[in-house]
């Protein structure tokens, strides 16, 4: 078979797969030789017309840098509406399928993350908001000699984010915010949610949310992440079909029998086994050494702040982009003296930190102003959980409590300002040191946010973390 476009012969070689809109074929251009992925779309001018117009706005960022899978044209082949793109290796979802679903190593999943974090930066910038990521639309480019590079694919329920704003079902139920579910205005906070979801898969093997009926959803959810406020619920256009607002007790989940009863949708009910996800990503996979502890936990602070339930304290992808579970600064002695440390370095090669010299200038933008309870309200705490709405999120440095051998990362060192500029140290006197034996913290009290220098302590660690990075890539490009 044939496909034909004005500047372009495609010769058909092998089907690839069916989406929701369309079907997508690997053909190979008779005229270079590249082999390209075609997307033939479905009889739906509606949907088709949509994408296309986001793929051209999506056009203008350069697709190797910002991990967007590449839009080479749009044509009509006879009566089929066909769009070329890179060809692509595999999707996520067939990695995880291959593994049998074992878990990937943070090591490999910090990649994946620091990428999709990038690729979603660079989307809001434009103001696109993508809907849909899960790991199908995830693909590796090149598995093989490119460790989980990935790019961002189908941009087939993508809006710009002004017109998405209406509450509507979208996502699949696996990676669903929760304002989907309860009928809430719509942001591109759904798409930081998604790569919660996504980055538990991963880290688990098998979906938090592995269900096609959404009470199943929303059972666990609760479970897993607390309730929705009171607010939240008032406002949801879609609450009473889970909850039911009692005059004296106020708002209960309706029983399995009231939902499908009343909800008039097709849902097989299987019931739910909740967990703690707070001891589980700290418990399920056996620490080899104090650094993979350091980083389980980093880890587990990143997830949460993806995972608040509401989307105005949900962290973006800028922020996200300066955790530090991205940046490593939890680590940064580390990274060349440890195998731990090497691996995670290694694998970041397909994605270049370079960008942390964006993150190094002050901020002043908060995640939850409404809260009063920050780091330095649990950090004396003897555990080291996160709140269920994950209120260290206004922060994404700031969660060191309960690290071990940790002389070089004292708190007067790191600095930490939950309220301020990001790059904030304790420049007022308090101090929070970790004992290098112990662990221990011996002292803290919160920052004067008003005496917080430009800058701070803060940068020299990311400096340090980008030097290390630069000298690794360095090496590689050499080939020494």
């Amino acid at each position: 078979m044939i496909l034909q476009s004005r500047t372009s012969v495609y010769q058909v070689m092998d089907f690839q797969g069916e989406g929701t809109y369309g079907q997508v074929i690997k053909c190979s251009n008779l005229h270079t030789s590249e082999v390209v992925a075609v997307k033939i779309h479905k009889q739906d001018q509606q949907s088709f017309m949509r994408e296309l117009k986001v793929l051209e706005v999506v056009r203008a960022l350069d697709p190797d840098k910002m991990n967007i899978v590449r839009f080479i044209e749009y044509f009509r082949s006879g009566s089929l509406h066909c769009m070329a793109f890179e060809m692509l290796d595999r999707s996520l979802c067939d990695l995880m399928d291959e593994r049998n679903g074992l878990p990937l190593s943070l090591n490999e999943i910090r990649p994946v993350t620091h990428q999709l974090l990038v690729a979603l930066e660079a989307l809001n910038n434009i103001g696109i908001m993508h809907r849909d990521l899960k790991l199908d639309n995830i693909m590796l480019v090149n598995h093989k000699y490119e460790p989980f590079r990935i790019k961002v694919i189908d941009f087939g329920f993508a809006l710009p984010i002004w017109q998405g704003m209406d509450p509507e079902i979208i996502q699949n139920l696996s990676v669903r915010a929760p304002e989907v579910n309860l009928g809430l205005p719509l942001s591109e906070a759904v798409d930081m949610w998604s790569v919660g979801c996504i980055m538990a898969h991963l880290y688990f093997g098998y979906s938090l949310f592995p269900f096609k009926c959404v009470y199943n959803w929303m059972e666990t959810m609760l479970c897993l992440l607390g309730w929705p406020s009171h607010e939240m619920l008032i406002a949801g256009k879609y609450s009473n079909f889970f909850f039911v607002l009692e005059m004296t007790e106020g708002w209960r989940l309706k029983s399995p029998h009231e939902f499908l009863e009343e909800a008039n949708v097709e849902c097989v009910y299987t019931g739910v086994s909740c967990f703690d996800l707070d001891y589980e990503v700290e418990n399920s996979k056996v620490i080899q050494n104090e650094l993979e502890y350091r980083d389980r936990m980093a880890f587990l602070d990143i997830l949460k702040c993806c995972l608040h339930l509401e989307a105005q304290h949900r962290i973006n992808p800028s922020k996200a982009l300066t955790h530090h579970f991205v940046t490593m600064v939890h680590m940064v002695d580390a990274l060349e003296t440890s195998s731990y440390g090497n691996m995670a370095l290694n694998l970041m090669i397909v994605s270049p930190l370079d960008n942390l010299e964006e993150s190094e200038s002050p901020s002043t933008e908060t995640y939850d102003d409404e809260d009063s309870e920050s780091f330095w309200d649990y950090l004396n705490h003897s555990h080291t959980k996160i709140p269920s709405h994950a209120k260290s999120c206004k922060s994404p440095h700031a969660f060191y409590s309960g690290l071990k051998d940790t002389a070089d990362l004292a708190i007067e060192e790191l600095g930490t300002c939950d309220r301020g500029s990001d790059d904030c140290g304790p420049t007022d006197g308090a101090v929070g040191s970790i004992s290098p034996n112990t662990g221990d913290v011996t002292a803290v009290r919160p920052v004067d946010v008003n005496t917080c220098p430009e800058g701070g302590p803060r940068r020299s660690l990311f400096q340090k973390t980008r030097n290390v990075f630069r000298r690794l890539w360095q090496h590689v490009v050499s080939g020494k």
